[in-house]
Order: C-alpha cells, then structure tokens, then sequence
C-alpha cells in the first residue's frame, strides 16, 4: 500500500489501543503478551529515544528536545486512576512489545504477576489547561504501599511514557525522569483540548514489565479529527520522504512492514542513526486504543534505507502506525493510518 506524497503536518489519524506492546497487540486490560515476529522485546520502552518525540507524532519532527517535553498539554482527568493521586495499578492487556530480532523486552503484562504494582498518577495544575505546562507525577508502589526503589533502564530509559489523544491527532513519547523512592516526574504541554490516555510502560526491580494507563481531560477549545485509512503511504516529514509498504492487513496474520526513507534529491538515506539504542521504534494503536503495539526493527542496528518490522493485528478496523527515526542528529516521527481486515 503506497500512497501519494504527503507532507505530515504533525496531527495523526488514526487510532491504537495500547494493550500490547509488542508485535502483537493487547487489550488493554491487563495482561500485555509479547508476541512479536521473531524475538520479543519484554520492555515496552523500546519505542522510545531520548530525544525529541514531542511532535506530533504524525510525522512532524521535532529538533531533539528532552523527554519531558513532549509538547501536548494534558487533561486532568485520568483513566484508570486520577492523575491527581488516585492510583492506577491496571494495565494494559492489549499492549505488545513486538520486536523483530530484538531480545529483551519479552511480554508486557498488564497484570502484575510477580510483586504486586500500584501506580498513582498527579498532575499539576489541576485542572489541565491546552498550550499550559503540566507536570505529571507517577508514584510506583506494591501492594502493601511501599514505594519501589529500583527500576530496570530499558531501551535507555527507566520510564517511557506514551501520551495520546482519543482521535490519535497528537502523540507524545516522553521519558519521566526518576527522582526516587518510586517517583517519576515529567513536565509536559497538550497543545489540544481533549480527553488523553497515557501509557507507562517501566520495569519495577522484583516485579514484570508493567504497562500502567490513565487517563486525563485537558481543557480549552476541542475539536476532533476522523479518523480514516490513508490512501497513499507516503509522507514528507521536514526534508525526508517516509514510503510504507506492506500487504494486505489481516487479524492475527504476520505482516511486514517496510519504511524506506529518502531525501529531498531523491537518494536513498543510508546514515540513520540509533534512536535509543535501535535503527527506528514503531508505535501501533487500535482505533478505539484497546491495542497497543510497540514493534521493533528486524535488523536494530541497519542504517537504512529500507527498516522492516515484523507483526500482526489482532483484530479489524483502523490502525495508526508511528515510526520514529533519527537522522543527522534530529528524531523524525510519520504516521499512517490503516485499515485491518
């Protein structure tokens, strides 16, 4: 599927649900699988590099910018807990780390099978205004309330943290920063009103990956995009050219998808660069965000032009497809929506 020539202006169609982190996908309630095409990454974190990601992840690019700073004010009100203190401790069960040829994120498993974890979200201010500085905290904790002390570094960083809107028209990755005692802490801005779901995706010391959601409301004007499949997988993002390819998309067979990256001349791009610590992340998420999927390249270390991932759907209907790459020092993120059948 190749579709004409875009230029992504940093809003993305399209919708995932993130329930599983890995090439396969899900429901986002508890427990993530990782199946992915080839090795399974356990950690959900893959998909995110220190650099910037706060554009939108549709295919805008953002100079690098810390991973705090994802840009996208968000709302007060919380999924699965409040941001404001309520506590989270439901994952995701749709969410797949899916990496091909990747060790080490395994399964995301919404459920917390090991130590028991509970995450309790805050933000302030309250309530959360678009275009405003937010500062969320995340406080991990085990079943009797002690905070936990240690978290595994994954894919760089020990917390990556996904912040999505409900049309899938803004997505953040961003990477709180840990100030101890099982305290997490980023500062972010929501440039559109609207209702957010975000996704921490962090491994506690003693406990299984965790995928934890919530979900907030971000005050201002809303207005909200449809979502629909692209009819043309190409897209300009700054002065590279992003073509995706792949077959026919069907629920629960392996697909591959193929970026390849260009630029303005035409020539092929051959020195990408890592983006933390792999050749390019890609992000997946069911139109109605109960699947979830975080796919890594076949090949981690290729420098281009062509990075295909391995996958599959686990159900019909719309998905956006996110892909995350660092070139000549810049992260630059493109977005296609696709129908499943």
């Amino acid at each position: 599927m190749k579709r004409e020539e875009e230029h992504e202006s940093g809003i993305h169609h399209g919708s995932l649900h993130q329930d599983g982190l890995t090439g396969e996908s899900r429901p986002a309630d508890g427990t993530s699988q990782d199946s992915h095409a080839s090795h399974q990454d356990r950690n959900l974190h893959d998909a995110h590099a220190p650099e910037q990601e706060d554009h939108d992840m549709q295919g805008n690019h953002a100079p690098e910018q810390e991973d705090h700073d994802m840009q996208g004010n968000h709302a007060p009100k919380q999924e699965d807990h409040d941001m404001q203190g309520n506590h989270a401790a439901k994952q995701d069960h749709g969410m797949h780390d899916s990496h091909a040829g990747h060790h080490g994120h395994g399964q995301l498993s919404g459920e917390q099978n090991a130590a028991k974890v509970q995450v309790e979200w805050k933000s302030n201010p309250e309530p959360i205004e678009s275009n405003r500085e937010t500062e969320i905290f995340l406080d991990i904790k085990d079943a009797s309330g002690k905070a936990f002390e240690a978290f595994t570094t994954v894919h760089e960083k020990e917390m990556h943290l996904l912040a999505i809107k409900k049309d899938l028209s803004v997505f953040q990755h961003l990477h709180p920063d840990y100030l101890g005692k099982g305290r997490f802490q980023i500062k972010t801005t929501f440039p559109q009103a609207g209702r957010y779901k975000l996704y921490a995706d962090f491994l506690p010391e003693g406990a299984n990956q965790q995928l934890a959601t919530h979900e907030l409301v971000v005050t201002g004007q809303e207005a909200n995009v449809d979502i629909e499949a692209d009819q043309v997988l190409r897209k300009t993002v700054d002065d590279l050219e992003f073509e995706l390819t792949l077959p026919v998309a069907k629920v629960d067979e392996p697909v591959k998808l193929v970026f390849e990256l260009s630029d303005q001349a035409g020539d092929p791009v051959t020195d990408l660069e890592p983006y933390l610590g792999s050749a390019g992340h890609v992000v997946i998420v069911s139109e109605d965000m109960n699947e979830f999927l975080h796919v890594h390249p076949a090949d981690e270390k290729t420098k281009g032009p062509k990075v295909e991932y391995m996958t599959s759907f686990p159900k019909e209907g719309f998905f956006k497809i996110w892909g995350q790459f660092k070139h000549k020092s810049k992260l630059y993120t493109v977005s296609f929506v696709i129908a499943v059948e």
